[in-house]
Formats: C-alpha cells, sequence, structure tokens
C-alpha cells in the first residue's frame, strides 16, 4: 500500500519513500491484499466522431440529450456508422470500474469488480475491449457470465462539437443478489457502488445494490455510494434517502446532485444537510472546485492553520485538519467542512469533461483503505492509539486536496482511468 500520508502541499500525491516500519512480528508479505470491491453496471463507452444531422435524424438522437437503445438499434447504428466510413472508439467504462482502475493506480493495491459480463467475448468485440482495457490490478473473477450483448453508453459528436447520447444496456443489469461472494464482501477495506445500478427497480442489479450495501454495511466494511445524473436523484430522492440513512457511510456527487438530494444549491449547504444521513460528503463543484464534510470527535479535532473562511456556515473550516471518523464512533462528534479550489485553475485545456467526480472518490477511498492498513501493519503507531477507530489516514484538508489533485489529472487526459505516473512523489514535508 502506497499510502497518502505524507505529501509534499505542491503535489498531493503518495509517496514512494516510506517512513514508518512495520511493526515486529507482522510479516508484510504476508497481510491481506487492501483491495476494495465495487458493484457495477458493465458498460463500454463508444465514440462516434462526425457525425451528420440526418444520421442522428435517423435514429432519433437529439443534442445534448439521453436516449435508450435496444441491442438491435445498436446494431444497426454501427452498420451505418461502418458504410459511412465515421471514425470510432471503444472504451471500458462504467463509473464504479473507473473508480476501481483509479484506486489501484493510486494505492498499488487490488480492486475487485462485481457485474454481468456476456458469455461469448469475440476479439474485436465491445465486451472485448473492455476486458482488454482494464488493468491487470482489478480482478475480473467475480463477474457472472450471461447470454446476451455487453451494455453499451454511445456518444455521437457532430462536426459542431455537440454531443448526442444513447445507451443500451444489454445485459449489465442481469447481476443478481445471490451472485455476491460473500468472503470477498467481508474483507473489502470499502465497497463502492452507484445509483446507476438503482435506476430501473425492476432489474435484478438493483435488488444485487442494495444486498450489496447491506452486505458490507454488516460487516462493518465502509460503504461508498455515487450518485447518477441529478434526474434520477431528483425522482428517486425520497427513497435515496432511506437508502444512504441505513448503509451509506461516504457519499459522492456533483453541485447539481446535491441539489436534487437536498434542495440547497450550495454546496455547502447541501452536505452539511447529508450530514443528517451519511458520514462524509464529498461534492465536485466543476470550475468552483470541491467541498467535503464530514464528522470529528471532539476529543481528536485539530484547527486549521490556514486561516479561518466563512461562507453560508461560519468558520466552515476552522477543523479541517481533523480526520474523519464515523459518527457512530463518535463519542461527542463535531461538523467538519473544507473547500477547495481547482489545482492550478484547472487544466489550461480541458480534453476530458468526464470522470473526475470517479477520481476524485478514487482518491478518498484510497485514504480509507490506508488507514485500515496502516492500524494493522503498525497497530503502535501515535496515529491510532487516540481512543478513536478513524476512518481517513489524513485530514479532511488532506483529502481535499488529494482528491483535487487527481480529479485534475482526469480532466487534462483523454481517459477518465489514471494511466501515467503522476506529479513528483519524491519531495515530501511533515505537514
Amino acid at each position: 500500500m502506497r499510502f497518502p500520508g505524507i505529501r509534499k502541499g505542491k503535489y498531493y500525491f503518495p509517496v514512494t519513500e516510506k517512513k514508518s516500519t512495520v511493526y515486529e512480528g507482522v510479516n508484510e508479505s504476508t497481510l491481506r491484499p487492501w483491495y476494495i470491491v465495487g458493484l457495477d453496471e458493465v458498460i463500454v463507452d463508444l465514440e462516434i466522431h462526425d457525425c451528420s444531422q440526418q444520421l442522428l435524424k435517423e435514429f432519433g438522437l437529439v443534442s445534448g440529450e439521453s436516449i435508450q437503445f435496444s441491442a438491435d438499434e445498436i446494431a444497426r447504428l454501427l452498420k451505418r456508422v461502418k458504410e459511412e466510413g465515421l471514425r470510432i472508439q471503444y472504451a471500458a467504462g462504467g463509473t464504479v470500474a473507473n473508480t476501481l482502475c483509479n484506486y489501484t493506480h493510486l494505492s498499488g493495491e487490488p480492486a475487485i469488480l462485481l457485474g454481468a459480463i456476456p458469455e461469448v467475448i469475440r476479439p474485436g468485440s465491445p465486451a472485448f475491449a473492455y476486458v482488454a482495457q482494464t488493468p491487470k490490478a482489478v480482478n475480473l473473477d467475480h463477474l457472472v457470465s450471461r447470454v446476451g450483448e455487453v451494455g453499451i453508453a454511445v456518444t455521437c459528436f457532430t462536426p459542431d462539437g455537440e454531443r448526442s447520447f444513447a445507451v443500451a444496456p444489454g445485459i449489465s443489469g442481469d447481476y443478481r443478489p445471490e451472485d455476491l461472494p460473500e468472503e470477498v464482501m467481508k474483507n473489502a477495506s470499502v465497497a463502492v457502488t452507484s445509483l446507476y445500478c438503482l435506476a430501473n427497480p425492476n432489474r435484478p442489479i438493483a435488488k444485487a445494490a442494495i444486498r450489496f450495501m447491506e452486505m458490507a454495511h454488516d460487516a462493518n466494511v465502509p460503504v461508498a455510494f455515487g450518485m447518477g445524473t441529478s434526474a434520477i436523484v431528483k425522482r428517486m430522492r425520497d427513497e435515496l434517502h432511506n437508502i444512504i440513512r441505513k448503509y451509506v457511510n461516504i457519499c459522492a456527487m456533483n453541485a447539481r446532485e446535491a441539489e436534487a438530494l437536498t434542495g440547497f444549491s450550495d454546496p455547502l449547504l447541501a452536505g452539511n444537510a447529508l450530514l443528517d444521513i451519511a458520514d462524509a460528503v464529498l461534492i465536485t463543484e466543476g470550475a468552483r472546485g470541491l467541498t467535503m464534510c464530514g464528522f470529528t470527535d471532539d476529543s481528536v479535532k485539530r484547527a486549521t492553520r490556514d486561516g479561518l473562511h466563512s461562507a453560508s456556515i461560519e468558520n466552515y473550516n476552522q477543523y479541517e485538519y481533523s480526520r474523519l471518523v464515523l459518527r457512530r464512533n463518535c463519542p461527542n462528534p463535531i461538523r467538519i467542512y473544507t473547500h477547495i479550489h481547482p489545482y492550478l485553475g484547472g487544466p489550461q485545456k480541458l480534453v476530458n469533461a468526464s470522470g473526475a467526480g470517479d477520481a476524485a472518490i478514487a482518491a478518498v477511498l484510497h485514504d480509507v483503505a490506508a488507514t485500515r492498513y496502516h492500524a494493522e501493519s503498525v497497530p503502535d503507531c501515535k496515529k491510532h492509539n487516540l481512543g478513536i477507530e478513524f476512518l481517513t489516514y489524513s485530514s479532511l484538508s488532506r483529502n481535499a486536496q488529494y482528491s483535487n489533485r487527481v480529479a485534475y489529472e482526469v480532466l487534462r487526459n483523454k481517459s477518465p482511468r489514471l494511466e501515467a505516473p503522476i506529479g513528483n512523489d519524491k519531495e515530501n514535508d511533515d505537514t
């Protein structure tokens, strides 16, 4: 585990040089892998470039909107695209899968993906692209095979840069509660899924997602949950409140989804409202950066050294140097908040507008897994002997900085998944 404790403020990325020693008597090579597990719709992103308005009209596609396609309609679209000689590109997708890939890149630890994939995978097919493009650190052994086609999310680009969307779910929703591997769930460092799995209650994966969170919750595995589009959030708002209250520890979303869920357009107030039902919240705000909030115990709170800031909540960042604690583990819980503007003001050139939220939550999950790893491998460290069981290894402020930096890398690259080395991990300080 490359744990993200010691970082130079300029980079906020994990270091390779170890500053802690493994507790004598613990053989590091025999420690269990510090993996996270995720349940997702197995989806392949299909980009089609230089689409004509005539082609969009023929298939009922509307600029800026998303419609649902059948497998036959996707096949017919691909045939027409081939006839016209348009450029296409397959990319492994899925919001949870992106998060898992980014986690493995940051932490050096494995992840396990749960979902449904076609029983037959042919070279050159979308399902083949999905498997080929998924790094080996993401374990696909627990995917279940089903007869049918992989889910495809189509993005059609017209010459003016506008985008139209279509989704053919295929067998992506055919994952059942009985498919969940109990031992995998019980030994995970974090369990993560998303609202997309719950969006259609008639699909088996919706029931599986509830059971997934229930099993993790019962095993004392932190549950992270990502939102879908604001339209889905608005439609399922009351149900979501109940689900989050019962099972979810860490909620991740963008500002529009936060407003749909809480009614507050101000992310700070939205995050504060969500602390009534969750333990920690991450809200990405595009060009405004991101807001994080959560709980710590009064006995271990740490005041910021960066100056106090007031917005809709006065001195909201007063204790942003505190580490997060699950509310149930706090004898005297207090709410803590932080906000950070985009790293370096954001990329000079925005190459990829999707995946930043998935990258941001991956950084937080790395920090959550790191504290579990460190508590077991270095149990006598002062970080773990304060009478409190912490959720994160680093402070809330550091988590926001780390998430912000990871999101920046995704925004300035073509892929929603981290691929190349990032930042300089040899310089560090003791903050």
